[in-house]
């Protein structure tokens, strides 16, 4: 019945990522056929993921958590075990008397074991039920395995006790000293990943639109032929994939260093995750539009023409088809539109008076609108 009831909860924990991934699949190809940007589809997936598979692994550190603070209080369990059996007491009796104290987490166990052998089941049973209820415990389950093949053996039970209860805080203080020194290594693996986000940074806000505008014809030694042209939205998904796994990996390692444990790095993981996610839609998912404007030239005579021109890029690429939307100095409105390279020009006549006039120019682009005004002189 209990190997039924386990398997139970086992599939429980794989139902909703089984349940979620079909439901991920559909929605990346629905946004895929709406056209919307490969980053933009990569990134709600990846969050899904992570929605998804976070209950999962959430139960699995809790439950972690659970039995790493019953190991904690069960040194002071068994000493007062100890303590009870050396005062004449039985096994049954003593866990009767100890059952009333307050362990924390370990207590819920204990007030099992003393309900099961109030029901007047065989202590050597009520004690395989108690291990088995925190099976998940290496230590307890060596402890326990000893103090029942004691109980078995019969002989002296309570110099057994004391010295497994030494034993156990000889090893519990070990833990603490191991798990103070790992504190700088944890440090370290947070120092990692903060550097490891500002060199992406600085290479979206910097390296990759130099290597966009110099029309690169290599990358990492990669010879790169007309149609592979690496866009921003390339190394968008790239450094967006490169701190998910780096999150994943910094924080799986965190919790396998300071409790050998890799569900431990649990807590983590969601750490640098968030912080992962939060650096890359404030610098690096937004797209940057750049809009230029200049009229040549600023001081004209009456009668003469000035040429405007500019450029739109979206994202260090051409934004073609850009709509300029331009008011010359007359009040006359004049629409044209930016070429493949992004780029616009055209010749407007100076007002007939002399004065200073400004030049309105609104550039339209998806949902991106700017406006640039620039002034002239006319004498």
């Amino acid at each position: 019945m209990a190997k039924k009831s386990k398997e139970k909860k086992i599939e429980n924990k794989f139902l909703l990522p089984i349940a979620g991934a079909p439901l991920l699949i559909v929605l990346g190809i629905v946004m895929l056929f709406f056209n919307i940007a490969t980053t933009t589809i990569l990134t709600i997936i990846s969050m899904g993921i992570i929605l998804i598979a976070a209950p999962y692994f959430a139960i699995n550190y809790f439950e972690f958590r659970r039995i790493k603070h019953a190991e904690d209080a069960y040194p002071n369990f068994l000493r007062d075990l100890t303590q009870a059996v050396n005062s004449g007491m039985t096994i049954p009796q003593a866990v009767a008397t100890v059952s009333e104290t307050d362990y924390g987490e370990l207590s819920k166990y204990i007030r099992r074991l003393q309900g099961w052998i109030s029901w007047d089941l065989p202590f050597p049973q009520a004690w395989k039920n108690f291990t088995n209820a925190l099976g998940k415990s290496s230590m307890i389950q060596r402890i326990n395995g000893v103090i029942i093949e004691s109980f078995l053996a019969g002989g002296d039970i309570g110099a057994i006790l004391a010295s497994l209860s030494e034993n156990v805080d000889t090893l519990k203080r070990m833990e603490d000293d191991k798990r103070s020194m790992m504190t700088q290594h944890l440090v370290v693996m947070y120092v990692v990943f903060f550097v490891f986000l500002s060199i992406v940074v600085i290479l979206q806000q910097i390296l990759l639109p130099i290597l966009y505008l110099q029309r690169f014809g290599t990358f990492a030694g990669v010879s790169l032929g007309s149609s592979e042209i690496l866009t921003i939205g390339y190394f968008k998904n790239l450094f967006f994939v490169m701190t998910m796994v780096q999150a994943a990996s910094l924080g799986m390692i965190a919790g396998q260093i300071t409790e050998e444990k890799l569900i431990a790095g649990f807590k983590h993981v969601i750490i640098m995750l968030a912080i992962g996610i939060f650096v890359f839609l404030l610098f690096i998912m937004p797209s940057k539009l750049t809009f230029t404007v200049e009229a040549t030239p600023q001081s004209l005579g009456v009668g003469q023409s000035f040429t405007l021109s500019g450029q739109v890029y979206f994202d260090a690429q051409p934004a073609g088809g850009a709509k300029i939307e331009v008011v010359t100095p007359s009040g006359e409105p004049m629409t044209l539109f930016a070429d493949s390279l992004g780029q616009f020009t055209t010749t407007v006549a100076s007002p007939t008076q002399p004065g200073t006039y400004q030049v309105s120019v609104l550039m339209t682009f998806g949902a991106e609108v700017r406006t640039i005004s620039k002034t002239i002189t006319v004498s």
